[in-house]
């Protein structure tokens, strides 16, 4: 019998569950979200699809599984007694965990996942909220505000990181306060005060103090509420 009549196999149908996520979790952290499909990551693993559906039966489930186990690995932080300074320290312990975690923040913005083991900022967050007098309703609604604010913080981080790397490659670009010519802005004399201290206003930014005037500001919500 000739070599072209022997039957080709086929790829693999079984792997192990740990493989996979720790394939989908290399994929994810070195290409992001985007970077992420079955096909490729069966691709990555020498199996067929057929072996990643047996374990997540969609893509959802498996990055669920990967947020899970990323989520397994990470200490959680010594939390005050007190709600109010409780809710202030496990939001600026989210900034500072997701900040080293880029892929998984695109994860959680899709709202397609999320890391159960995760789930004890939300679980915190709301028990310390209800602690201060919210319902769950408002309790909720304090979470989302926080949660923009991170997305927020998260995005203007990213984007002073990639400033410095480039005035270390020696491209410098100037900011807008240092383009913007006050005689066109006249009509704005407000901001025009501002823009010689903008660069002082922005210097002398710190994450924890502005998460203490959200906070603040939410919880005036629940005294204002009868």
């Amino acid at each position: 019998m000739s070599s072209d009549a022997v039957p080709k196999r086929g790829r693999p149908v079984r792997a192990r569950r740990e493989d996979i996520v720790a394939a989908a979790t290399r994929m994810l952290v070195f290409g992001g979200a985007e970077a992420l499909s079955m096909r490729g990551l069966a691709d990555d693993l020498g199996v067929s699809t057929a072996a990643l559906y047996h374990h997540f039966p969609t893509k959802a489930a498996l990055t669920i599984a990967v947020l899970s186990a990323r989520a397994d690995e990470l200490p959680r932080p010594e939390l005050p007694d007190e709600p109010r300074a409780r809710l202030i320290a496990v939001s600026d312990h989210l900034v500072e965990v997701l900040y080293g975690l880029p892929w998984v923040v695109e994860l959680l913005v899709s709202g397609d996942s999320y890391g159960r083991s995760a789930m004890w900022i939300l679980d915190e967050f709301v028990r310390s909220a209800r602690r201060l007098g919210a319902d769950d309703e408002y309790a909720g609604f304090m979470y989302n505000v926080v949660w923009r604010f991170v997305l927020g913080e998260l995005a203007v981080r990213r984007s002073e990181d990639e400033r410095r790397e480039r005035e270390h490659r020696g491209i410098s670009r100037p900011r807008w306060t240092e383009q913007a010519d006050a005689d066109l802005l006249a009509e704005f004399p407000d901001a025009v005060r501002l823009l010689p201290k903008w660069n002082g206003i922005r210097t002398e930014y710190r994450t924890v103090t502005a998460l203490q005037r959200v906070i603040d500001g939410l919880l005036d919500g629940i005294r204002a509420t009868p």
